[in-house]
């Protein structure tokens, strides 16, 4: 296994873009259990299970770049249209590795 480094952000949220370390074989369970770690306060109240995590994959199925129009609006707590889409086309399971 190799320790991944992934950028997470709370859509709707203003400047709350966080990373989280996790080996690359975990499945995305492990990781929501990850990112309520890193963000007690802010999931103090939510079960690990409940959140809902998408891949930042724009319409044409590229990685969202950190310096892109769009990652600057969601950085800022805008919940434009691409990231809308999204959300909507791209949820991820819990048992997807």
């Amino acid at each position: 296994m190799v320790e991944i480094s992934l950028q997470g952000a709370i859509v709707g949220e203003a400047g709350d873009s966080f990373e989280v370390k996790i080996d690359d074989a975990e499945k995305v369970s492990a990781l929501k259990k990850a990112i309520k770690d890193k963000k007690l306060n802010e999931f103090k109240d939510v079960d690990p299970n409940k959140l809902q995590l998408f891949l930042s994959k724009t319409a044409d199925g590229r990685w969202l770049l950190e310096e892109s129009e769009t990652a600057q609006k969601l950085e800022g707590g805008e919940s434009v249209p691409q990231i809308m889409e999204m959300i909507a086309k791209n949820k991820m399971l819990s048992s997807w590795t």
